[in-house]
């Protein structure tokens, strides 16, 4: 006999099904065949904003791609959120094994540049299969790495805009505080083992698909030092220390990651390996409806905005050392919560890192919030934002980039 059930949740459940995986509290159940114990679920998002956003074009020669909106722009668009539908899979366990199996499906609304443009392409972010038991877990497949993934997964932005990052020719999503406080940890291939959870705690390690490692400055400009050889997967660690104890919502993530990489033999650079590494702590302390979050990440080879694939290293193949941190007020009103956050991304300049190949010194945002729940599955979104970038040779000529970014929106969750 096929039993039906509907479970509805708010937003900061959702926003760890968008950013994690799908979890089990953060469905809707299709189907569950009580006699076999096979399960299929489903859940997701739809979600608009129109964002105005106003700034103007950094006078700079060369360098790091610029972050902050150009211009004053009108979009109708999705947030850092894309819209999304997953998929689920359970089956019955045996010898104490459970199984499942996730698909996750993440369009965007908005074409890219022109009316006929098709900017909603289905990003493929979530494919995994995972194994529990007595052992904890082990994953296998797609999904968000470890590295950084608790200060994305807090970041109150996750529902919202942030930064933009571009004008009418952006097709993808925007940043939120992505390159703002942390560097985005993306979907990657892996494998991961999740301890048993004790009194809430967990380690996670895995395994990961590398990635190159490269300068990503001038747009893939000649003569920029690319690492793209790896002989050993990227290593990532996440320990995830349950604070309940002190108050009830609490929690405390310490994550790091390590990758070596070899220059292609068309790279003008000296040396034959790179080592891209960081390390990450951050968490929530909750008291009553008022909400405190603060992360902070250090390393070498990161990159400023995404990790290791752009501009985590000079022209001449030298890594840069990077540092960034975000804080963050939140209070709770019952239907929904308003929120405060300031933080930056920096970097040091490396190897020939100057006027002609100039390399971006900081970035920085602070964003006001409120995330009013109008029904359980249906929440409203208003957002200001204030971006700022600066390179290293904005004192010659005004290498500075800065905008305004308004936005207002809605989600419909299941």
């Amino acid at each position: 006999m096929l039993e039906k059930k509907k479970l509805l949740i708010g937003a900061a459940g959702v926003a760890i099904a968008a950013a994690y995986s799908a979890p089990v509290d953060a469905k809707i159940t299709l189907a569950a065949d009580e006699p076999s114990g096979w399960e299929f679920s489903v859940d997701g998002n739809v979600n608009a904003f129109y964002v105005y956003s106003t700034g103007y074009l950094a006078n700079k020669a060369g360098g790091q791609t610029q972050r902050t909106s150009r211009g004053d722009n009108s979009r109708i668009q999705t947030g850092l959120l894309p819209s999304k539908f997953g998929f689920g899979v359970q089956g019955p366990a045996s010898n104490g094994v459970q199984l499942r199996g996730y698909f996750g499906l993440y369009p965007q609304i908005q074409n890219g540049a022109t009316k006929t443009g098709r900017g909603a392409q289905i990003d493929m972010r979530e494919i995994y299969a995972a194994a529990s038991g007595d052992f904890g877990e082990v994953l296998f497949g797609r999904t968000l790495s470890l590295f950084q993934r608790n200060a994305i997964v807090q970041d109150m932005t996750l529902f919202g805009v942030g930064a933009t990052a571009n004008n009418v020719a952006n097709n993808g999503t925007t940043l939120g505080r992505i390159g703002f406080g942390y560097v985005y940890p993306d979907f990657n291939a892996s494998f991961r083992w999740t301890s048993p959870s004790y009194s809430g705690t967990t380690l996670s390690v895995g395994i990961y698909d590398p990635s190159k490692i490269t300068a990503g400055t001038a747009n893939g400009a000649a003569g920029n030092a690319t690492a793209d050889e790896a002989d050993l997967p990227r290593f990532e660690g996440e320990l995830n220390v349950n604070l309940s104890q002190i108050s009830e919502g609490s929690n405390l993530a310490i994550s790091g990651m390590y990758q070596e990489a070899q220059y292609n033999t068309t790279s003008n650079v000296g040396g034959s390996e790179i080592e891209a590494h960081g390390v990450h702590v951050g968490g929530t302390l909750v008291g009553g409806p008022v909400a405190l979050t603060a992360h902070y990440y250090n390393g070498e080879c990161l990159g400023i905005t995404l990790q290791m694939d752009s501009g985590g290293m000079s022209q001449d193949g030298v890594c840069r050392e990077h540092d960034g941190y975000y804080v963050q007020a939140t209070y709770n009103y019952g239907s929904g919560k308003v929120g405060a956050s300031w933080g930056g991304s920096y970097q040091d300049k490396a190897g020939n890192d100057g006027s002609a190949n100039d390399a971006k010194e900081e970035q920085e945002m602070w964003t006001l919030g409120i995330y009013h729940n109008l029904a359980p599955e249906w929440l409203a979104v208003a957002e200001y934002s204030r971006a700022e970038e600066d390179w290293y040779d904005k004192e010659a000529v005004d290498e500075r980039g800065e905008s305004d970014i308004f936005s207002v929106g809605m989600f419909y969750l299941w």
